[in-house]
């Protein structure tokens, strides 16, 4: 008997029919089959992560507001004139030290649209932000998630995500940063022995606190880090822990990370300025605590009183000790994010983010053991492929749609308008609602720069100035003293109360007024 036949193949069996491997045949279905289990095993993920890229694409007229505007005018600083250090936008902060820790995503922003208008700035930043919440589901699989685990908790996951990360700003930029370095520590925690990969977490850091404030959340994830780690020593050799270099290295650097910038230690006075400035909460919606918000208030503590739930019953047996370090930091974590939810809205989307890469692999060892797969049935293939086909042909029809769809939400004619106004004044000032400010400076930037009352920086204002801008409406003699030197108001409609009681002061009078935008004169008798 030959070798071919002790193989099971014949000498006369024709060598085309043996598929070459690095060939076209046999390789292409292959591959299409790889791909489609790939996606089988994924398609629930792939749809939810392109639900969300859908819905932030689609609501881009509404998520470009003030806090966008103000990245591109300061964007277009940077770009002409380098790195700002004193404030000339606005009057009330005209000549005020300026600390502009936002700087590197503003000019980011800004070139993006410069190359490709506010259809690439905007349609990029969707898909940044969609990556983010991508990353979040692939690490909340990584630590150790099963399927239906990681589905069920990126459902509640994606909703305190999706509350304020659809707003187009500089924030976008920390949550790929926020999510990566997230993983890098929780996955280093679980493993059993310390790796080098945890360190990328300290450069990350430092391009972090260029980006957006929220770095010093990353600082606090670091530090943590290196809490927990001393911890461990400390109860394994006593006081050898505090000679663990790796430990105080994370303690250490990362709060000194947030110090590289161009501005080095003026960091700590922005951040002194703005983290817990409680007239913050008076003024911006997001700085309010989240029961301002009852609609979003109810699930996140309903959310949170579960996840408690799951903590206190792993706890209790002692399964978490099977995992080490990871579960205390988990949970260290998962607390502090919540609370700085309740504290101010704004906070609900990292807690969205971290819910979903932490607490799946907590309620897979609460349940005992692996759970069912999820079905890799041809509907799920079909639903995620359509999913995708939906985002792509979206995507591309918003890089189609002309600029004035990008500022359909804001009134085209107020310009002119004020314009107008302007020229029977040329020194009139303008109070303009913080809506308007920047995108007013964004359209015409000599005609208002230094013009308008104020804008989002509302770092750069000083305690008595928020007070005046939170009591505008009200009667008083420090509210009338700060309208008194703005002859020319453009109001938002939305704020019923305070445009009811502005408007009824004697000396008013509405030049034009629609569903988008009020536009007023005042003279003091």
């Amino acid at each position: 008997m030959s070798t071919d036949q002790l193989h099971g193949r014949s000498l006369a069996t024709p060598l085309i029919e043996r598929p070459v491997q690095g060939a076209g045949i046999g390789v292409a279905p292959v591959g299409l089959s790889r791909a489609a289990d790939w996606l089988k095993a994924r398609a629930l993920f792939v749809i939810a992560v392109c639900a969300v890229v859908v819905i932030s694409l689609l609501g881009i007229p509404q998520h470009l507001a003030q806090d966008g505007w103000l990245a591109l005018v300061v964007g277009r600083l940077v770009a002409a004139h380098g790195i700002p250090t004193h404030d000339y936008f606005t009057v009330m902060a005209h000549g005020v030290r300026w600390v502009d820790q936002q700087w590197l995503a503003q000019l980011v922003m800004y070139e993006l649209v410069r190359l490709g208008g506010l259809q690439l700035m905007t349609v990029l930043y969707v898909l940044l932000t969609g990556a983010a919440f991508a990353g979040a589901v692939a690490a909340g699989r990584a630590l150790g998630g099963e399927d239906l685990d990681v589905l069920a908790v990126t459902l509640p996951g994606a909703f305190f995500y999706m509350a304020t990360a659809v707003s187009i700003r500089t924030q976008g930029f920390a949550y790929p940063l926020f999510v990566v370095s997230l993983w890098l520590l929780a996955s280093d925690l679980r493993a059993p022995v310390r790796g080098r990969r945890v360190y990328w977490v300290l450069p990350l850091l430092v391009l972090w606190a260029n980006l957006h404030g929220s770095a010093t959340m990353g600082a606090g994830l670091a530090g943590l880090y290196g809490l927990v780690l001393l911890l461990r020593d400390a109860r394994t050799v006593r006081l050898a822990g505090l000679r663990n270099g790796r430990a105080w290295l994370f303690i250490v650097a990362a709060p000194l990370s947030l110090l590289v910038t161009p501005y080095g230690t003026g960091m700590i006075h922005y951040y002194r300025v703005t983290l817990g400035n409680p007239e913050f909460g008076r003024i911006v919606t997001e700085w309010k605590p989240v029961t301002s918000i009852p609609l979003l208030a109810a699930p996140l503590f309903l959310v949170a009183a579960l996840g408690g739930l799951v903590i206190v019953s792993l706890l209790l047996r002692g399964r978490a000790a099977r995992v080490h370090l990871a579960p205390l930091y988990d949970v260290a974590v998962l607390a502090v994010l919540a609370l700085g939810a309740v504290i101010a809205v704004r906070n609900v989307t990292w807690f969205g983010l971290a819910l979903i890469v932490l607490l799946p692999a907590m309620i897979t060892s609460w349940r005992h053991g692996r759970a069912a797969p999820l079905r890799r049935s041809r509907t799920n293939l079909i639903a995620a492929l359509a999913g995708v086909l939906l985002s792509v042909l979206i995507t591309v029809g918003v890089l189609a749609h002309r600029t004035t769809w990008f500022e359909s939400t804001y009134p085209s004619g107020a310009v002119r308008t004020l314009s107008r106004l302007i020229a029977r004044d040329p020194r009139a000032k303008v109070l303009a609602n913080v809506r308007y400010a920047d995108w007013l400076i964004w359209e015409r930037p000599a005609l208002f720069s230094g013009r308008v009352a104020y804008d989002t920086s509302f770092e750069l204002l000083t305690r008595s100035q928020l007070v005046a801008i939170a009591d505008l409406a009200a009667n008083t003699a420090n509210a009338r003293a700060t309208v008194a030197h703005y002859p020319i108001w453009i109001l938002y409609p939305g704020n019923h109360s305070a445009n009811r009681k502005l408007l009824r002061r004697p000396g008013v009078h509405v030049v034009t007024r629609s569903h988008r935008v009020i536009i007023a004169t005042y003279r003091m008798g």
